[in-house]
Order: structure tokens, then sequence, then C-alpha cells
């Protein structure tokens, strides 16, 4: 095979839209991992909310999950934390402080937890659609303020028609890079941090050449990752500048786009 190492994207990437994984999809993992590949996740989910999908995919044994995009990444088997990246605490509190002068609903992350004001109607979706459970807080500004904490990432829910005006709000905050990673939702993390450095660091980890490694996403959080990887691919479902910037366009994540490109790494086709 022509490469080594293949990362997915999660949600409208590996994850149907109807919340399951394809059965050809696990069928082709398992030929590329029996084969000797690696395949690894790379999302903007905590790892709890990650870790319990893994037997879905018929992955098992020891394989880099990066989370809260690319600010983390864990051991999918004993959860041993391979690396974190927080944001400094005062752009972290910015941050959350915007959003809660806007009447955003905001959250914070560190390695082990989620921490919101309060769940409510304007959240329970998110948490529900990650199977987790926040640990609620008040304001979450001040309460990240005050306590010693090291933020991986912080999280704020909008509406779908101001994505572009929010991304213009929170950009300039020192030292974090604040993107969209869903039409309702805009995240910030460390500068260090994101999906592109992130697939660095695995390979820099697992000894794998950069150019031999795949990254598969769909939205503006997964574009780094893209062109970072020795082969960039963007979802038929991809916002344009995945596609831009992309080696390639597979299908749909509803037509088991992720797999066609795993079948065509293990047949040498890719």
């Amino acid at each position: 095979m022509n490469y080594d190492l293949i990362i997915s994207d999660f949600d409208g990437t590996l994850l149907r839209r109807d919340d399951t994984i394809s059965p050809r999809t696990v069928k082709a993992i398992k030929e590329f991992t029996a084969l000797g590949g690696i395949f690894g996740l790379s999302s903007g989910r905590a790892f709890s909310s990650l870790r319990l999908r893994l037997g879905e995919l018929g992955l098992s044994g020891s394989f880099p999950v990066l989370c809260c995009q690319g600010a983390m990444s864990r051991d999918s088997e004993s959860g041993e934390l391979l690396y974190q990246i927080p944001m400094p605490k005062e752009s972290a509190v910015e941050f959350l402080r915007k959003a809660e002068n806007m009447g955003l609903m905001c959250q914070f992350y560190t390695a082990d937890k989620v921490y919101a004001p309060s769940l409510n109607e304007r959240n329970e979706y998110y948490f529900k659609h990650n199977r987790i459970v926040p640990e609620e807080v008040g304001k979450a500004s001040e309460f990240a303020e005050k306590n010693d904490f090291r933020i991986l990432k912080a999280l704020a829910i909008i509406e779908p028609n101001e994505r572009e005006k929010m991304l213009s709000e929170f950009a300039g905050i020192r030292g974090v890079k604040s993107f969209a990673s869903h039409p309702m939702l805009i995240e910030a993390v460390s500068q260090s941090a994101g999906k592109g450095n992130g697939l660095k660091s695995v390979c820099k980890t697992l000894g794998i050449n950069l150019a031999r490694s795949v990254a598969l996403g769909d939205e503006l959080n997964d574009v780094e990752m893209i062109e970072a990887a020795g082969l960039g691919v963007a979802m038929g479902n991809a916002v344009n500048e995945a596609k831009r910037v992309a080696d390639c366009v597979t299908a749909d994540c509803d037509a088991d786009g992720v797999a066609k490109v795993i079948e065509k790494v293990v047949s040498g086709e890719l």
C-alpha cells in the first residue's frame, strides 16, 4: 500500500447522517488494518464521546484518537493521554465572555470533562448527539477564570444564518484559532492545536512519514488536516473550502465515501 495511516473526521465523514456507520466502511477499515495500516479518528468531540462509538467501527487494539479539534490525543484502548495542547487561559475566558455577552450558549472542555452553564433546550441536542453529560457550572467564563483548568477547547452555539458574522466576531483572540465546525458551532483551540497539527503530531509519534498519511473530512475545521496529509480527501458533502484544497473528492458520507477511499488504498489504486 502507498499509505500507512488513514485519519478520518467523524461527523459528516465516517458517520452517516442517520448516526450510523455503514457495514461496508467497517469492512474496509478491517481490510486496511489487517494489512498493517493504522486507522484513526480526528474530531472536535470529547474522547469519551468517541470512545463510546469505537465498537461500531469494528476497531480494537491501540490506535490514536485525536479529539477536541486536535488539542488532545488519547490511546483508544488504554485511554492514555498522548498529548494535550491547552489554550491560553485568558484567551479561553475571553472567548466564553464574548459568547455570553452576545447571549450565546457556550461551553469548554478539559481532558476529562465538559463544562456548560446549564443543560437546557439550547444545548440539549448537542449533548444527546455526543452522548455526554456536562458539568453544570453557571456562568462559564467566571467558572473558568477562577479555577485552575487546562482548557483544550471552547465552543459557542450559534444560529446557522449567522456563521460568517460570528466567525468575524470571534476572530482576533490572541493565541487561539477560531473556526466553524458545523453551521451552528463556532469553536476555538490553541494556535498550536487544530487538526492539521494533530495529524503531524500523530505521524511523528508513530514514526510515519506525513507523505504516507491520508486525511478525510467535510468541514472548515478539516481544511488544514486535508492540506497537511499526503493524500487529502474531501467528502462529496464537504464545504467548498475543503474541496478546493483536497487532492481528490470522494462520495457523500451517506454513499460510503470513506469506504471507497480505503478500498482504493488497499488495492493500490491510490
